[in-house]
């Protein structure tokens, strides 16, 4: 049987495992979401600041940009 001490680093590391498998999850399917890469930008001899704010997230340029294509 084990003490309140053992259960409380048993529980704080089955937490940690939790977050880090969830952060995983969202970096995959964030990433699986995402279309911009740098063929784009080099496709089009702009940088990546041309049509994203703070990537993935796309200012208006992108925004016509990712309308058009």
């Amino acid at each position: 049987m084990r003490n309140a001490k053992t259960r409380g680093v048993a529980s704080r590391a089955a937490a940690m495992v939790s977050a880090v498998l969830l952060a995983g999850a969202m970096i995959v399917i964030g990433s699986a979401q995402s279309m911009a890469t740098p063929a784009i930008a080099a496709k089009e001899k702009k940088p990546c600041a041309a049509c994203h704010t703070a990537p993935p997230a796309l200012n208006a340029a992108g925004q016509k940009y990712k309308a058009s294509h």
